[in-house]
């Protein structure tokens, strides 16, 4: 419980910072830092939420990207039939 709340403060730049080192200077400012236990806590939480709530078939979910325009490849669908894109952080989501 802990670990979630946390996650949904302030901390989550960090965290966030940790897992896609990214930016450079919040990474730095880590100082080596990894959050390993705490992330580990996080993901187990959205997990067993997960669990008990499930996002409707024809929900559509968003997410911001700041002025960002993504490549034609993120719209295509590949050999498997898949389009998008991974998230290296913890992704919030609208």
């Amino acid at each position: 419980v802990i670990a979630i709340r946390l996650f949904t403060g302030p901390m989550f730049m960090k965290y966030n910072a940790r897992l896609r080192q990214f930016p450079a200077a919040l990474v730095a400012a880590l100082k080596g830092n990894g959050f390993v236990t705490t992330i580990h806590a996080v993901v187990s939480a959205i997990i067993k939420l997960s669990r008990t709530w499930k996002i409707p078939y024809d929900r559509k979910v968003y997410r911001g990207l700041g002025g960002m325009l993504l490549p034609q490849k993120f719209w295509d669908e590949d050999a498997f039939g898949c389009r998008g894109g991974v998230e290296l952080g913890i992704m919030s989501t609208t």
